[in-house]
């Protein structure tokens, strides 16, 4: 393992302490340890700890300093990656020479409850954005990551998508303001982030699609300080009564929710139901997880489930043949509102063919604390040894039965007993929709910790859902392409790459901005060859070379233990 030198940066700590002061900059080993190791989304399949740490860590508390800290980086060669709660801090200093800002400082937090909206910086949670909005009736879009994650962050540099969707949107679309330091060091501001007028961006190029696109720059272009974010109705309580012991936390529902587990025969009669209930559009949240990651929830351990599983006690919603449903919440303002939500849930599951598990009242208030907050996250993942992930589709619902059949057959082999993937399903599809209209697919993959078995397998299904999905457009669009998977796969995406190139090029003329997640300036050699040998490595010959391939990758990315 590389660290940073022993011997003090003493120019380069005095530089930052006195834009930040004494206690907010640091340049210690033991500190920057924790900015050197890779958290979470997107961390397969490489090792828990980069090889280049930070020179330097900084903890700004306003926007001019954390301008001061990007212009200091831009004349003094040196880099900046940024993150806010550190829930998905994937490599922040992969590159030499970084600089890395946490944003968790940067807490201010105001909610208008007449305009619905909220303006937050990067440190907020999104677990106390939602709490702070319960209070007025109000609630906020909390993606998959989990109640930790920044909202911020999410709306401006990475996926806004969450389990809420449905009724919360999507946070690309949320964000109606912007306050952005570019890779110059210039604050600019954009839109509505507390004035005392409305609009998403005002007049000009609509700069939330450049500066975040699809995916999301992840620190690449800039750093966010402050957005304007859309909250949204709330018929539940202002604060949520939480039900059973930890760590099996569940709510008590109000007598306006409904929860629905609806299931069906196959993935067409799931795709249909799915779209019956975009088109209702009352749902206040429609998700899937696979049966086995709702067995790992609803367990106390995973000794519990394992036990439950050979016994063949496991609750319905985790057996296996039901893996063709939904779970359902419906939060009405009335209890008559609610009432028409329960018959119009009911005929949509009667008339598409579906049929409705019966749910103990215990694992019922669990699943539906789950779907309010997304604090699944951390129990599911309990039950993994390593999880990375493939297949994220945001696509027409229509699309679903190809994605979860392609899914399956990724993992087909490394699923069975004594293979790498955890054998207790056909899939790891994580599903829901978002804004009443697009299916979000995301297929995770349960491996053994740490092995050069299991990180090979995890690579090996990534990329194979790549290639599939660059050769069969009806798979819809691929949600993950970031990083060097731009370079690789971008000109499946209408040159996607080289877009993204020209506005690097733009808005950071010195390459300031840590671009290993985002985009390279210049279109690197490797991606003019892998478009010629992905035909060899992909195809039934070259896959004993794609399997060595995986396989050398797969024992370079084993964390060793000094």
């Amino acid at each position: 393992m590389k660290t940073v030198p022993q011997s003090v940066n003493t120019s380069l700590l005095d530089s930052l302490t006195s834009i930040v002061g004494s206690k907010y900059a640091t340049v210690d080993e033991g500190a920057m340890a924790s900015y050197a190791w890779n958290s979470g989304v997107g961390s397969m399949p490489g090792p828990k700890f980069v090889s280049t740490w930070p020179v330097a860590v900084v903890w700004p508390r306003t926007t001019e300093e954390v301008a001061s800290i990007v212009k200091f980086c831009a004349v003094s060669n040196l880099k900046f990656a940024a993150h806010s709660t550190g829930t998905g801090a994937v490599y922040l200093s992969r590159d030499a020479k970084t600089v890395v800002l946490d944003l968790s400082r940067m807490d201010d937090l105001q909610i208008d409850p007449m305009s619905q909206t909220a303006i937050i910086q990067p440190g907020i949670t999104a677990g106390r954005l939602q709490a702070e909005a319960m209070k007025h009736g109000l609630t906020c879009h909390v993606v998959g990551a989990g109640p930790s994650h920044s909202p911020l962050a999410s709306a401006t540099s990475f996926h806004g998508i969450g389990i809420t969707g449905a009724s919360t949107g999507n946070n690309s679309r949320n964000m109606l303001g912007i306050e952005w330091v570019s890779p110059e060091g210039d604050i600019v501001r954009i839109g509505t982030t507390g004035e005392h007028w409305f609009s998403e961006e005002g007049p000009g190029p609509g700069y939330r699609g450049m500066v975040r696109g699809f995916l999301g720059a992840l620190s690449g272009l800039g750093v966010f300080t402050r957005i304007g974010y859309k909250l949204f109705p709330w018929g539940g309580p202002q604060r949520v009564e939480t039900t059973g012991r930890h760590p099996q936390i569940g709510m008590k529902p109000t007598s306006t929710m409904r929860f629905f587990c609806p299931v069906w025969d196959d993935y067409e009669g799931m795709s249909a139901g799915l779209y019956r209930f975009n088109a209702f559009g009352a749902a206040f949240g429609v998700f899937r997880m696979p049966p086995n990651h709702a067995g790992w929830m609803l367990s106390r351990n995973s000794a519990e489930y394992a036990r439950q599983s050979v016994a063949g006690t496991l609750p319905d919603i985790a057996k296996l043949e039901n893996r063709f449903g939904w779970q359902v919440l419906t939060i009405g303002h009335s209890d008559r509102q609610a009432e028409y939500h329960e018959e119009a849930i009911r005929k949509i599951v009667r008339e598409t063919g579906g049929r409705f598990l019966d749910v103990s009242k215990n694992d019922a208030e669990m699943l539906i604390y789950n779907l309010v907050t997304s604090v699944y996250i951390g129990r599911v993942f309990r039950g993994m040894g390593s999880g990375g992930t493939s297949f994220g589709i945001a696509e027409s619902a229509g699309l679903l039965p190809g994605v979860f059949r392609a899914g399956e057959k990724i993992v087909e082999t490394d699923r069975q007993p004594g293979g790498a993937i955890i054998s207790d399903g056909k899939e790891g599809f994580w599903t829901w929709s978002t804004e009443s209209r697009i299916l979000w697919a995301e297929n995770i993959l349960a491996s053994e910790a740490n092995t050069s078995r299991g990180i090979t397998a995890m690579l090996r299904g990534f990329l194979m859902h790549f290639y599939m999905v660059s050769q069969n457009p009806s798979l819809g669009m691929m949600g993950f392409l970031a990083g060097p998977l731009t370079n690789l796969f971008g000109r499946h995406y209408s040159n996607v790459d080289d877009w993204m190139r020209k506005i690097k090029r733009t808005v950071d003329p010195r390459n300031t901005a840590v671009e290993s997640n985002y985009v390279s300036p210049n279109k690197p050699v490797f991606s003019t060859v892998w478009r010629y040998s992905e035909k060899i490595l992909f195809s039934p010959v070259g896959r004993p070379l794609f399997n060595a391939v995986t396989k050398f990758l797969g024992k370079k990315g084993v964390q060793k233990h000094d």
